[in-house]
């Protein structure tokens, strides 16, 4: 009996150990698919919108699975993020066990000329509550060794410089590009200039805005600038060696169209640029450039459209679409929607009315469309272009209370879903005064009337003719801003 007793008992435990180990190993492989899920679900996030691939807050399912991404971007590597996916569930035996997957998702879409700004807000959302400048660039002309005002038009940075264009000066052989390290711009402002050129010394009427990407062909980096002229609205320069911008000067390389309208905005995307120009008292506002050889300007002004005699204030660009920023048309418009897959013939194929105020500034994240604009309505308005050529395009939010011209925005930190396509992370606004911070869902109208943070900019003013501008690169903003004496100011601003 008693030797029975024993054999029963040890196949009785074996019989339960086989079960545990079976429901561990079950709930191993549940694991297994969510970490996977993840992954795909970072993929697919990356191939639609590079920005939107960010840490995912840790969750609870209902069989008691816990899981969250962490998502890490090396300094110097703007395209691409280590994504990994972690997953804590219950074994049997009362233990937590965990699964853990990592792949890398890469920004190939914008893989050349893309945004270097990190979506990834370091060290946490929390700290970017609470912004500061934490240095400050003054007087370009000291640095530039000319005297003279240098009010700024447009910034960009990209790989390690910051590019920025100049209005009108006060003398005709004043440089109006300069080019920044923006390693120094960070720790040694004072040492940061790399490089200054005069885009024309017969005029002063300077540069409005400015994208920079390289020529995959050569590896040459080339800055392309929105000239404040009816006359050759696009110049194109070589950058790759900033300290010998001046001795070639722009002349061999202007692209010049016909019309009144002056260079305004300007957009880079995989080897074309898009260009919006003033009002052109009847010819096209809006071309579409191949930049493929970026030196050769004979017969590159592959498509044109018309804006009906209005100023194309900002461009955003996405597969098949270009956003354009206008302003308030005579139906009360302030954005139009192109279908540019013809490069040839781009037609307007959906468009925003509000009235009131008109488009000044545009950024996408996901299927959410944040369009800045003009004191006097609704300042900032978030469309839905999950279907851009809806004859009605959702408004997923808005502030009507910011009181002032949004000049720029730019949002990070954002995730979404299809059950929740209402974005999170952080919006970054910014105005001739201050830098703003609002959490991305919270600019709804039921939302407090305050940003989560307002830091005011050097000399800002509202009365002075020329717009602040932002730019971002890594975990870092530069806000470039001018004073009612046309003085400017670059501002770092980080945590």
């Amino acid at each position: 009996m008693f030797v029975l007793l024993l054999s029963l008992t040890a196949v009785i435990s074996v019989s339960f150990g086989n079960q545990s180990l079976i429901i561990d190993s079950q709930t191993n492989a549940e694991a297994l698919n969510i970490a996977q899920g993840l992954l795909e679900k970072a993929q697919a996030d990356a191939r639609k919108d590079f920005n939107i691939v960010n840490p995912v807050a840790q969750t609870e399912t209902a069989d008691g699975f816990k899981y969250w991404t962490e998502v890490k971007q090396e300094d110097g590597d703007y395209f691409t993020k280590l994504v990994t996916a972690h997953v804590e569930f219950p074994e049997d035996s009362g233990r937590r066990g965990d699964t853990e997957l990592t792949a890398v998702v890469a920004n190939f879409n914008n893989a050349v000329g893309g945004d270097t700004c990190s979506s990834v807000l370091l060290p946490d959302a929390a700290a970017w509550k609470s912004p500061e400048i934490k240095n400050m660039v003054t007087g370009f002309d000291g640095l530039a060794h000319v005297s003279g005002k240098f009010p700024i038009t447009d910034v960009d940075a990209y790989k390690g410089r910051l590019y920025i264009t100049v209005g009108e000066t006060e003398n005709e052989d004043d440089p109006v590009f300069f080019i920044f390290d923006i390693d120094k711009l960070i720790n040694d402002p004072g040492h940061a200039l790399l490089g200054s050129a005069d885009n024309a010394t017969s005029t002063i009427s300077g540069l409005n805005a400015v994208a920079v990407a390289e020529d995959p062909a050569t590896g040459n980096t080339y800055a392309y600038l929105a000239n404040n002229n009816d006359d050759s609205q696009l110049q194109v320069i070589d950058v790759t060696d900033p300290g010998d911008i001046d001795t070639g000067g722009f002349a061999d390389w202007e692209l010049k169209y016909a019309g009144t309208g002056k260079g305004n905005s300007i957009f880079y995307r995989n080897g074309y640029i898009y260009l919006g120009l003033t009002s052109a008292g009847g010819d096209s506002e809006f071309h579409i450039i191949d930049t493929h050889d970026p030196l050769e300007a004979s017969g590159k002004d592959v498509g044109q459209w018309s804006s009906n005699k209005h100023d194309i204030n900002a461009i955003y660009v996405r597969g098949r679409y270009a956003y354009l920023a206008i302003p308030e048309t005579d139906s009360g418009k302030n954005l139009i929607i192109l279908e540019i897959s013809n490069a040839a013939s781009p037609e307007s194929v959906g468009s925003f009315s509000d009235g009131g105020n008109n488009g000044k500034s545009l950024f996408m994240a996901g299927d959410a469309l944040y369009l800045g604009r003009t004191l006097g309505g609704t300042e900032l308005t978030v469309l839905d272009v999950g279907d851009p050529a809806s004859s009605t395009l959702p408004i997923m939010a808005g502030r009507d209370d910011i009181n002032v011209s949004v000049d720029g925005v730019i949002v990070r930190g954002a995730t979404q879903t299809a059950d929740d396509p209402e974005l999170s992370g952080l919006a970054f606004l910014l105005t001739k005064r201050t830098f703003q911070v609002y959490g991305a869902a919270g600019l709804v109208a039921a939302a407090p009337a305050t940003a989560t943070a307002t830091l005011s900019l050097p000399n800002g003013s509202d009365n002075n003719k020329y717009e602040a501008s932002l730019d971002c690169e890594g975990n870092y903003f530069f806000a470039g801003s001018n004073d009612y004496d046309w003085n400017s100011y670059i501002s770092v601003i980080a945590p």
